[in-house]
């Protein structure tokens, strides 16, 4: 009889808490991935900084940060204020935009090589794999990279390098090598 007792107020309490979380999330949002987002401009267009990346990663046990696919459907915890800070954010983020990706890279590279870094890094120039040390947007292995990039910018990382570099570097590797070079082409 105690086992029955202890069974139903497990349940019970398991019932409470899940009844509780499933309360709070009622104030946040689902976002779902389109194919240039990254958590950091998620994150942006919710609360206008980058503030809400590790919340995101959080309440979606994202195992890397840096892989997130297009179609997925995120929740983003906004504690229900996302609609007050959202219109003034959506109003800045084109000009914002524009200025981060002005002089950020000058080299035009094609559709299935931005599908690649987006896939790869969601498009973070910065990103980096603590497993495979492949780094970069484009996920660069250290010897692929030095075989491609500019003299000044081999034996460092591929994301010590600007964005323009990066680019430049994967469209060689893409015009030379083909596709095959990223597991996700």
């Amino acid at each position: 009889m105690k086992f029955k007792k202890l069974l139903l107020g497990t349940a019970l309490t398991a019932g409470t808490v899940f009844a509780v979380g499933t309360t709070s999330a009622n104030a946040d949002e689902i976002h779902t991935i389109q194919t240039d987002d990254t958590l950091a401009k998620i994150s942006k267009q919710y609360v206008g900084d980058k503030s809400l990346i590790d919340s995101i990663v959080e309440a979606n046990d994202i195992k890397d940060k840096n892989m997130i696919y297009v179609g997925e459907e995120l929740t983003i915890p906004t504690d229900g204020n996302s609609e007050q800070e959202q219109a003034p954010v959506q109003q800045a983020q084109p000009a914002a935009e524009e200025a981060d990706n002005s002089g950020d890279s000058s080299v035009q590279i094609n559709a299935h090589l931005q599908q690649i870094a987006q896939r790869e890094s969601g498009g973070d120039i910065h990103a980096t794999n603590p497993t495979s040390g492949a780094s970069g947007k484009f996920q660069f292995l250290q010897n692929t990279w030095d075989s491609v990039a500019p003299a000044e910018y081999q034996g460092s990382p591929a994301a010590n390098a600007p964005e323009h570099v990066q680019d430049a570097a994967a469209q060689k590797l893409y015009d030379t090598a083909g596709p095959s070079q990223w597991v996700t082409a």
